[in-house]
């Protein structure tokens, strides 16, 4: 049977969502560091980090793109109620696109934007098994390394769980700027986030 329960959200929803968009800027513009939103309970296969997030920048003008292994009654019922968010049709008309890291096997489907409204362009939220090489990490753990703005020289971030459809995109960035893919990697309470600005190698 589909669970269809209501799932609490922020415990103070103003507040909460605004310390939530400022850990978002705080990541945003220091790609690779990793910061911890304010606490919210988990949403079924969604962790908390994850579920902030998408309380956070989602509303009724942001479709979302769910993946196969989030899209379940339980998520869109929840998301919806406590946002507004639509569900986008396709990938192409997504706003904001979640999913794990293994699932991603093509992003050629989602918006890059345009060069009138580049910040069109998708921003992918990716739940990954850790973030800096913490719990399950091993073999499958990614370490890039990462520069340009908001990174004074390098920084190395450690991920796993990630796909190599997103490790090729985030070395190769296919899409001349300001067109292109944003990514915000969450884990447990964790998050970090690497803008289309950010160069990437793999160590």
């Amino acid at each position: 049977m589909q669970n269809l329960a209501i799932v609490p959200a922020f415990d103070e929803p103003v507040s909460r969502a605004q310390q939530t968009f400022r850990r978002l800027l705080k990541a945003m513009s220091e790609p690779g560091l990793i910061v911890q939103p304010p606490p919210v309970a988990p949403l079924g296969l969604l962790e908390p980090a994850t579920h902030a997030v998408c309380l956070t920048l989602l509303d009724a003008q942001t479709p979302l793109w769910l993946s196969d292994g989030f899209a379940d009654s339980q998520i869109r019922r929840n998301l919806h109620f406590h946002t507004g968010m639509p569900l986008a049709t396709d990938a192409v008309s997504a706003r904001f696109a979640l999913a794990r890291g293994d699932e991603i096997d093509n992003l050629e489907r989602f918006a890059r934007g345009t060069a009138e409204y580049p910040e069109q362009g998708c921003t992918l939220i990716i739940q990954l098994q850790s973030l800096g090489g913490g719990r399950d990490s091993g073999s499958a753990a990614t370490t890039l390394q990462l520069s340009g703005p908001g990174i004074e020289n390098r920084r190395e971030l450690t991920l796993t769980g990630l796909g190599q459809p997103l490790v090729r995109y985030l070395v190769q960035r296919p899409d001349a700027f300001p067109l292109g893919l944003d990514f915000i990697f969450t884990e447990g309470r964790s998050l970090v986030a690497i803008p289309r600005t950010t160069r990437v190698e793999v160590c």
